[in-house]
């Protein structure tokens, strides 16, 4: 019996709360260890220590994987830089194809790959923007073109993200598949929160789900909720997720006086779970590729509401409202009153299904893909 291709996966982190580490994890889940095996690089730790509370790093070397951390770069690019340069000249001949799912590090983490004689070498684009700050952007776009160098494959989550960042240059879409049965509407557990949470049965609940982070733009969140909460005072809004900003997010709340009609959950392993106490997705960022919480979403039945520079095809189920972020904030709550008259969308795990963000189909696509590119050599 031949030997599993090594595939090393390198990505921001493996942080619950992240939708890349929840896509690679879904990967890993379904993935048959016979014909693939995964290793892991991130640089979500500072001096060693993880930079976040809940993590699948123990899961994922619980399976049989290495996972294995650098430090985090904004800390020090250099340093960064010398620790994935050390990274590979020790473990790189170990893999048959490095999967960079970090654009703005592929300039040294596939330029050490390639001269660790890795033939193999994916970049795979998850955004449409490259960051929420300007210098940043300044920064990362001559990152992300001597990246794109030594790069031999192409990887995108939606058809926006590929012609971002590869731009007329072929790439193949790999959704972010979900396992979609976990995720489905369970009256039994909207009453067992809400009543946990303290939350009427008639309460109408708006969710926000990812990192507490400038691109999410949940400040203006907020402030879209506190004129919601002028028609309709019984109103939730719930937070999943935590993140560099949270203290700016927290600030927000309480500038809006909104602090006792505001719930901060953090990252949580039951996600699938909360999805069914919401009654609407809200997502009014900045910039996104094709967020896996939009996929989550709409497999709970959840009608959704995201800015327009959110991608359309994030859309998946083609029942989604979208609002300008420069529309005045009225247009904002008139949205989310229309999307929560709708109610649950019964129909949306079939569609999901059928439309290719079955995580296990997904996972049989990636495992094609990494064969296909073996069986070519180089």
């Amino acid at each position: 019996m031949s030997e599993p291709i090594r595939v090393l996966q390198v990505i921001p982190s493996l942080n619950r709360a992240a939708g890349v580490a929840r896509f690679v994890y879904n990967m890993d889940f379904y993935h048959d260890e016979g014909r693939v095996h995964f290793d892991y690089l991130h640089h979500s730790s500072i001096d060693g220590v993880l930079m976040h509370d809940k993590t699948y790093d123990e899961e994922l070397q619980g399976k049989g994987s290495h996972v294995y951390l650098v430090n985090y770069a904004s800390r020090g690019l250099s340093r960064f830089v010398r620790e994935v340069d050390a990274f590979f000249e020790q473990h790189g001949a170990e893999y048959d194809i490095v999967h960079c799912q970090m654009p703005n590090s592929a300039f040294c983490v596939l330029r050490d790959a390639k001269h660790a004689g890795v033939n193999h070498r994916i970049l795979h684009s998850h955004l449409n923007n490259s960051s929420d700050q300007f210098l940043h952007r300044l920064r990362n776009a001559p990152l992300n073109a001597i990246g794109k160098m030594y790069a031999t494959d192409r990887l995108a989550c939606s058809e926006d993200a590929g012609k971002f960042l590869f731009g007329g240059k072929p790439f193949t879409v790999i959704r972010n598949g979900i396992p979609i049965e976990q995720f489905a509407y369970d009256i039994g557990i909207n009453s067992e929160l809400r009543a946990k949470y303290g939350i009427p049965t008639d309460a109408p609940v708006i969710g926000c789900v990812g990192r507490m982070v400038k691109q999410k733009n949940y400040p203006f969140a907020v402030k879209v909720f506190a004129q919601f909460l002028r028609k309709r005072p019984d109103a939730k809004l719930v937070f999943i997720g935590d993140g560099t900003d949270r203290a700016e997010l927290e600030q927000a709340i309480h500038d809006e006086g909104v602090t006792s009609s505001v719930l901060l959950l953090g990252v949580r392993e039951d996600i699938n779970r909360l999805y069914s106490m919401l009654d609407v997705f809200f997502m009014p960022s900045l910039y996104e590729g094709l967020p896996v919480s939009c996929v989550e979403a709409q497999a709970s039945g959840l009608p959704c509401v995201y800015s327009t520079d959110v991608p359309h095809e994030s859309d998946i189920t083609q029942t989604g409202l979208f609002v300008d972020r420069t529309a005045d904030i009225s247009q904002w709550v008139t949205a989310l009153e229309q999307a929560m008259n709708g109610g649950r969308l019964t129909g949306n795990p079939e569609v999901l299904s059928a439309r290719g963000y079955s995580a296990s189909a997904n996972a049989e696509q990636l495992m094609r893909y990494y064969e296909q590119l073996m069986a070519m050599g180089r």
